[in-house]
């Protein structure tokens, strides 16, 4: 049951969220050092669902592509675009369903190095992240899952030399689906090089 308590929380969250976003971008548009990278990696795909009809809720492994640009040094901003390929599997009306999502993700996130050493950096990454949908993929029997959705990231990294290896976890502000109440949960391990 969602309660006023949770809403404001929810849009409290959202709102420190995007300004710490914009805080990191501002931070670093001075900055003149600028990083570009690709990544590859897999994910696990574990959403959640509201509707207690969902049986048998299972996550899958997937693969995400993504390009990505690290702007400024210590604080840095990184916008980035990537592909995803999300799987799941559930019961709903005793019919099993194995959705497959093909996503164009766009992360927005701002980072710091907390530990700085020659060639290797450990850093954190915070920031929201839009998703798009390529295909329509049904979630029930009159209803299909929806194109946009807006989620929350957060991660840990690793740079030694050109060499970047990240894991991060997203999870769903909207709802993706009414019927199912459903939202994304996602983890994932990157690993990329950077120029």
């Amino acid at each position: 049951m969602i309660t006023k308590n949770n809403l404001t929380m929810k849009t409290t969250f959202k709102v420190a969220l995007l300004g710490l976003t914009l805080l990191g971008i501002a931070g670093t548009t001075q900055a003149q050092d600028i990083t570009y990278g690709l990544q590859v990696g897999s994910n696990y795909h574990m959403s959640s669902f509201g509707n207690k009809s969902v049986k048998d809720n299972n996550g899958k492994v997937g693969v995400s592509v993504a390009g990505f640009a690290r702007i400024g040094d210590r604080v840095f901003f990184q916008p980035g675009i990537g592909a995803s390929l999300l799987r799941k599997e559930y019961t709903f009306e005793n019919v099993q369903k194995t959705p497959k999502f093909y996503q164009i993700n766009l992360p927005l996130q701002v980072g710091y190095k907390f530990l700085e050493n020659g060639d290797f950096n450990l850093r954190g990454l915070l920031g929201p992240q839009l998703n798009y949908d390529v295909k329509t993929v049904k979630s029930s029997a009159t209803t299909d899952y929806k194109k946009f959705s807006f989620d929350g990231r957060v991660g840990i990294g690793v740079d030694i030399s050109h060499l970047t290896l990240d894991a991060y976890y997203s999870h769903g502000f909207t709802s993706i689906d009414k019927t199912l109440d459903a939202k994304n949960k996602t983890i994932g391990i990157m690993v990329g090089y950077k120029f």
